[in-house]
């Protein structure tokens, strides 16, 4: 009887492939036609980052087939130094993306406790915070309203081991009923996200005013989009061209000038790649006014991007042949304040690379 499983219901091969030992893996990339000029090099990704966490970048480089399908071969003349080149790129594009969706989080965490905490300390305990939708049997979660089953999720982090000092002190001395501005330290991105999506909409249009979004079901989804990338980022997945399965609405009734090419006649698909989630997040730091050097540097990776025609070309991550001339990573009118007006500190980050990885 052909084999089936709980993700698939179609029949199932049986896997028999080998174990391929590091030697062996280098010996079947070159019977594929991988130029391998430096064979230390590649046994020290083999070893050390695996074959197959870089099988997404070795593929990139495969020959096309008549049905578009790749082939088991690689394009003409493809060295393994085009491919670390593309994987420590990716590398380097996710440390930058970590920086920029750690600030948005914390501020958006603050945004929310500030707004909601004023009215009521216990908001995110009180069903009147959420639209009827959040709270309502028939759009249930595994049996439960989405509010109880986020509280359910937000009350595991309040037992958890590894919660901060400061939280465990505070429910020591007032119990596990803590005010928003302390909860929401506990959240993750999802959680947040989905808090967010629940609240009711005149509070979601404060929030995201507060970044120059007037239309509150759209910042919902930029951050349920953040959130995604976010954990893409924290596992050290592919992301320079990954088709993202959250993906931000950008269509806007009212368009941010910033952001209008996002959206411009002939763009497919302009939330499916890696460039919708950074132009948003260099947009919405600049609502922060954040202004360390996080454009300046996603504008140099964007100068580096390791071009390989035909196989790895920057629109596979969506970036428009003409980002250079964008207002948004600063070739129009200035969008930050000047001295003295909200400037906040600048945010150390990690340098761009200068070379790439030795054995």
């Amino acid at each position: 009887m052909p084999r089936t499983d709980s993700v698939n219901t179609q029949p199932l091969a049986e896997y028999n492939k080998p174990f391929l030992s590091t030697d062996e893996q280098r010996e079947l990339l070159a019977r594929r036609g991988l130029r391998i000029e430096d064979p230390a090099l590649l046994d020290s990704y083999l070893r050390h980052e695996g074959y197959y966490r870089m099988s997404p970048y070795f593929h990139a480089f495969l020959l096309a087939g008549p049905d578009g399908g790749k082939l088991d071969c690689f394009s003409p003349g493809t060295s393994f130094a085009d491919v670390a080149r593309l994987y420590e790129y990716d590398k380097w594009l996710r440390s930058l993306m970590l920086a920029a969706l750690r600030s948005i989080e914390i501020s958006v965490r603050v945004a929310i406790a500030h707004h909601l905490g004023r009215r009521d300390i216990f908001a995110h305990e009180n069903p009147n915070t959420f639209k009827q939708s959040f709270l309502a049997n028939e759009s249930t979660f595994r049996g439960k309203s989405w509010h109880q089953a986020w509280l359910d999720k937000y009350r595991q982090l309040l037992t958890r081991k590894d919660t901060e000092d400061y939280i465990r002190a505070f429910m020591a001395k007032y119990g596990e009923r803590i005010p928003i501005w302390v909860a929401i330290e506990l959240w993750d991105f999802g959680l947040l996200s989905r808090f967010f999506s629940g609240m009711k909409n005149p509070d979601q249009q404060a929030v995201s005013m507060t970044y120059g979004v007037g239309e509150p079901g759209i910042f919902a989804s930029w951050l349920r989009n953040f959130s995604y990338v976010r954990n893409v980022c924290a596992h050290h997945s592919r992301l320079w061209n990954r088709n993202l399965v959250e993906q931000p609405r950008l269509v806007l009734s009212n368009p941010i000038p910033e952001l209008r090419h996002l959206c411009a006649r002939g763009v497919k698909a302009p939330g499916s790649r890696a460039y919708a989630t950074i132009a948003l997040s260099a947009y919405v730091l600049k609502k922060m006014n954040h202004v360390g050097d996080w454009g300046a540097r996603i504008s140099a990776l964007f100068e580096a991007f390791p071009s390989s025609p035909p196989c790895v070309l920057p629109r596979m991550m969506g970036i428009p042949e003409n980002w250079r001339e964008l207002a948004l990573w600063g070739k129009g009118p200035p969008a930050r304040p000047q001295p003295g007006q909200g400037e906040r500190p600048a945010e150390t980050l990690p340098p761009l690379p200068g070379a790439w990885r030795n054995p």
